[in-house]
């Protein structure tokens, strides 16, 4: 285990008693989202806010941040307000605006280049999977041609959603990811238990989903850990690693890892979210946090044969936010700096010893893996005649 030294605090000048709820890194700096309902930039050394950077009330009750990773300038938020707007963090202005009919408070929020997708709170008996995006589909032709083309819908005013999946769960959407190279594979999860996998080339939703797993208690984080795997973390910090269904007439489906609870196997209080991770091959990061103890560790979780812990790996974050739970982290990939946002309002700044080769461990905690798949899955495409076996 090593121990990561805090360097830099800073408040925010926020009201007494907010919450940040997330961190990402934009345009050199960083932004964050918190609980007075602002979108603030900071800059990345001294953790002090940008002149012109604080944008005040982007939402009447703001949820979710995301970056927009074909323009470095600009970030996605979404709110309770029924509302996906985009921000030009160079000036602070709004410059796109994405709803649906349903007027349902948005929980989650996902985006892969032009695509963007969203979750809804349950709202008159409806629980939505939304999806905007400047480009649509074919309606025939070869599984190839049934990709997401481009088509002439302009997101300057996008009125009504491309897909919007209104029967596929029955509780709130906590979690919306795409999947990390295919952006027509779309993964959702909620309080249902459930964890979808959708086709969003495909119009009918009854189609269009293609797997359901049933994880067996409410979920808080889900996301895909490679081309072939994706993850589940309930809100009781039940952990299960999955694999998405192959092409009908293909072998029985491997068996999940099933964790069960991390608290008493991490010697922990609470899970934030399970991290990609770029360390030399398929693996990622679990962020377990304690209130008694004040820290929190980030325990590389790797696959060899399966899927486990590496321990002895471990940082840990001396204090973290104290007996307030951390709700974000981003690394800085170029020095290794380790920045965390928690519900003390605080954002911190971490560096491990250096000299040793271990800042070059620290800089992959959080960067996607890029190791190929080994077994080709379902949603890497193929010819019209492979569908997908539903799970």
């Amino acid at each position: 285990m090593r121990v990561a030294s805090l360097t830099t605090t800073s408040s925010l000048s926020l009201p007494a008693d907010s919450y940040i709820y997330k961190i990402v890194h934009v345009n050199g700096n960083l932004a964050a989202i918190s609980s007075d309902d602002s979108l603030r930039l900071l800059d990345l050394e001294t953790l002090r806010e940008i002149a012109g950077g604080v944008m005040n009330n982007v939402h009447d009750g703001v949820t979710c941040l995301q970056t927009v990773d074909h323009d470095p300038n600009s970030l996605l938020t979404a709110g309770r307000d029924a509302a996906v707007q985009r921000y030009d963090v160079r000036n602070g202005q709004k410059t796109m605006r994405f709803g649906d009919d349903s007027n349902a408070p948005y929980l989650s929020l996902a985006s892969h280049g032009t695509n963007i997708a969203a979750g809804t709170e349950l709202s008159h008996s409806q629980a939505a999977v939304l999806l905007w995006s400047q480009t649509t589909l074919r309606p025939r032709g070869t599984f190839t041609d049934r990709l997401l083309t481009v088509c002439y819908r302009d997101t300057r005013s996008p009125s009504r959603p491309l897909q919007n999946y209104v029967e596929s769960h029955n509780d709130d959407v906590t979690e919306v990811r795409f999947h990390p190279t295919l952006p027509r594979c779309l993964l959702s999860g909620s309080t249902d238990g459930l964890v979808n996998i959708y086709d969003t080339s495909i119009a009918d939703e009854d189609d269009a989903l293609v797997q359901v797993q049933n994880h067996g208690s409410s979920i808080n984080h889900a996301g895909f850990l490679s081309n072939s795997e994706f993850f589940a973390l309930s809100h009781d910090e039940t952990l299960s690693v999955y694999h998405l269904s192959e092409q009908e007439g293909s072998a029985d489906e491997p068996s999940p890892t099933v964790f069960g609870n991390l608290r008493p196997k991490l010697d922990c209080e609470y899970i934030f979210d399970v991290i990609l991770s770029g360390s030399g091959g398929v693996g990622a990061i679990v962020g377990a946090g304690s209130h008694s103890k004040q820290h929190l560790d980030l325990i590389p979780l790797r696959k060899a044969s399966d899927w486990s812990f590496d321990p002895s790996q471990t940082i840990r974050l001396s204090g973290a936010h104290g007996e307030e739970i951390v709700r974000s982290i981003h690394v800085n990939h170029e020095d290794g700096t380790i920045f965390t946002a928690g519900e003390d309002g605080l954002v911190k700044a971490w560096r491990t010893s250096t000299g040793t080769g271990e800042e070059q461990e620290q800089i992959e905690v959080g960067r996607p893996s890029k190791k190929k798949k080994k077994k080709r899955s379902v949603v890497d495409g193929g010819n019209e005649s492979g569908r997908f076996k539903p799970y």
